[in-house]
C-alpha cells in the first residue's frame, strides 16, 4: 500500500511540474506578445551597435594589412623588376656568344643577306635596262629606211 500510495503522489508530483511548465511557457509567451515590440527594438538596437563595433575594429585592424599588402606589391615589383633585368642580360650574353659561334663558322648574318638582296635588286635592274637597251636597237635596225632619190650603195663596215 504505502508503493501505491507513494507512486500516487510521484505522479501527482510530475503532473503539477508539468502544468507549472506549461503555464510559465503561456506566462512567457504573454509576455512576449505586450513586450515583444520593445524587446525586438531593443534587439536591433543591440545589434546595430554590434555591427558599429565590429566594423570600426575591422577598419582598425584593415588599415595595417592594406599597408602591408602594399608593402608587399612594392617588394614583387622590385624583384620582378631585377628578375627581368637579370633574364635580359642573360639573353644578351647567350645572343652575342650565337652570334659570335655563327660567325666562327661562317654564317651569313641578316646583314649580309640584306646586302646581296640589294644586290640582286641592282643587277636585276641593270639587266631590265640593257634587255629594254637592246630591244631598241634591234628595232631600229629592223626598221625599212625610205629614200626619196635613188642613192648609191655604200659598203658597210664590218663590225
Amino acid at each position: 500500500m504505502k508503493t501505491d500510495r507513494f507512486e500516487h503522489q510521484l505522479t501527482n508530483n510530475a503532473r503539477d511540474f508539468a502544468r507549472q511548465i506549461w503555464l510559465a511557457g503561456l506566462g512567457a509567451f504573454a509576455r512576449t506578445q505586450e513586450e515583444g515590440g520593445k524587446f525586438f527594438d531593443a534587439l536591433v538596437q543591440e545589434g546595430q551597435a554590434v555591427d558599429n563595433q565590429m566594423k570600426k575594429t575591422a577598419e582598425e585592424k584593415s588599415g595595417p594589412v592594406k599597408e602591408s599588402v602594399g608593402a608587399m606589391k612594392d617588394k614583387v615589383g622590385e624583384i620582378r623588376d631585377k628578375a627581368t633585368g637579370a633574364w635580359n642580360k642573360l639573353e644578351e650574353v647567350f645572343q652575342t656568344r650565337v652570334a659570335r659561334a655563327l660567325r666562327r663558322l661562317g654564317v651569313p648574318t641578316k646583314d649580309d643577306i640584306q646586302q646581296l638582296f640589294e644586290q640582286v635588286d641592282v643587277l636585276t635592274r641593270n639587266i631590265q635596262e640593257l634587255t629594254q637597251a637592246e630591244a631598241e636597237i634591234k628595232a631600229r635596225k629592223a626598221r625599212p629606211v625610205k629614200f626619196t632619190e635613188p642613192v648609191a650603195r655604200v659598203a658597210e663596215p664590218a663590225v
